[in-house]
């Protein structure tokens, strides 16, 4: 069968060309970057389609690679092109909404903090989100993005179809009533085997949290730290480094009166720590015993409000990381291995640690499709250099069966990914067959891929 029978049969349509190049799009100047900045300007020009068409007409007529983008809010080249850098702001609308089932279709370009409110309107909420919600739809679940709780799967998982644009310039959907069993391989896509226009997703019914923050002595976090992902819905903590201090984090569903959140003062506590590290960087000793001091008197957070309201927040402290997500066994003994070998080599770093828990599901490609894991996550401020976590941090997570987030930094190639992940030659053989010309391919996707 060849490639057009092929795509004929998992349902392709192949759409008429334009009678203009690229008519109904929007062009922009080249230098796009990431949001830490840790890429370098690109050459590629950034474009705007207006519909499906024009982003068909894009795949098929430029040279050099097509690359969706969302927020930015990546590490790893997955964006990084000499053609066109395409953005979905215009696929953002709420679609057909089936109340009874809890599904919605939404566009792929709109932003969470966006589709939160208007699924609120309806009834219904996103079941889990991240850290925060200023992704695209489509950038977040591409790369397998998760919020925490040992029973909540990432976001991708709650995929039930998709709509999108492949490599040929052609429409496809990929459900439940056309080609199911491509499902698993489009749910983590990263983008490779078609640039994704909308997205159906399962839901839940509107609900409110109570969310808690204290601090407690890290020590006691983590031994205490497998129970408290087991008695709350959302649990996670952060491990302020060099303070021997952690912040916990817990969200539970509850029907009490909401209760006010003060401000989000977390951009703030980041730069104070970074104050501490300038002022006292080569005294960790008077370093640890003045943040100890700070946290003591440090206010808990108890509120209650909307799901998408608090499980989620500011980061606008620009920050490069590194997050693996682990064997459940392996993430604690991971984490203490991690702070130990800062603590005694890397005084620079003031950015906490961030350790959640992740359900599993069945994506082809997404890092919890054999069992929970747990996600453990390094960041450094973003003008600091952080070569080091590629040579002295990987390579504890490498030890202890992680796998790197797609959209974070690390260093896996085509042989360490397919060492983990079992199903990655079953997507590379999909990939090749939606995008045969390789127009989807940048020098990042085709070193872990191959060439088209």
């Amino acid at each position: 069968m060849d490639r057009r029978s092929l795509l004929a049969a998992m349902g392709a349509t192949a759409l008429m060309p334009a009678q203009a190049k690229q008519k109904n799009v929007s062009a922009h100047a080249t230098g796009w970057q990431n949001w830490s900045k840790s890429l370098p300007p690109q050459k590629a020009q950034i474009v705007v389609p207006d519909d499906a068409a024009a982003l068909a007409d894009i795949i098929r007529q430029t040279e050099g690679g097509v690359r969706p983008v969302g927020s930015g809010h990546s590490w790893t080249g997955l964006v990084p092109c000499d053609g066109a850098i395409v953005k979905l702001d215009k696929f953002n609308a709420v679609g057909e909404v089936n109340v009874a089932a809890q599904t919605a279709w939404l566009g792929a370009g709109a932003r969470l903090k966006d589709l939160s409110p208007q699924l609120a309107e309806k009834g219904l909420a996103f079941r889990n989100l991240g850290d925060i919600d200023v992704q695209s739809l489509a950038g977040a679940t591409s790369t397998a993005t998760h919020g925490t709780g040992r029973a909540l799967p990432c976001l991708a998982a709650e995929i039930r179809g998709v709509r999108l644009i492949n490599g040929a310039g052609e429409a496809m959907e990929i459900s439940a009533q056309e080609n199911p069993d491509l499902l698993p391989a489009a749910q983590v896509g990263l983008g490779a085997l078609g640039i994704l226009t909308e997205i159906q997703m399962q839901l839940v019914d509107r609900h409110k949290l109570h969310r808690r923050v204290w601090f407690a002595p890290y020590d006691k976090v983590l031994a205490d730290a497998q129970q408290l992902f087991a008695d709350n819905r959302n649990f996670e903590f952060f491990y302020l480094p060099f303070s021997g201090m952690a912040m916990c984090i817990t969200h539970n569903i509850t029907d009490a009166q909401d209760m006010p959140r003060a401000h989000d003062e977390s951009d703030d506590g980041v730069m104070q720590l970074k104050a501490l590290r300038d002022w006292l960087g080569w005294f960790p000793y008077l370093r640890k015993k003045l943040l100890a001091a700070a946290i003591a008197g440090a206010p808990e957070e108890d509120v209650v409000g909307e799901s998408w309201q608090l499980l989620s927040s500011a980061r606008n402290v620009h920050f490069n990381e590194m997050e693996f997500h682990l064997p459940v066994s392996e993430g604690l003994d991971a984490l203490e291995e991690v702070r130990a070998h800062i603590e005694k080599n890397r005084s620079a770093v003031f950015f906490p640690f961030e350790c959640r828990m992740v359900a599993p599901d069945t994506a082809w490609l997404s890092p919890f499709n054999d069992g929970p894991r747990m996600s453990v996550a390094v960041h450094t401020h973003a003008p600091d250099q952080y070569e080091f976590l590629f040579t002295e941090i990987e390579p504890i997570f490498r030890r202890r069966g992680g796998r790197p987030h797609w959209g974070k930094l690390n260093r896996f190639d085509a042989t360490d990914m397919r060492a983990v992940y079992p199903q990655f030659e079953a997507f590379a053989k999909l990939r090749a067959q939606l995008d045969p010309a390789g127009r989807l391919l940048n020098p990042y996707l085709r070193d872990l891929f191959g060439p088209a």
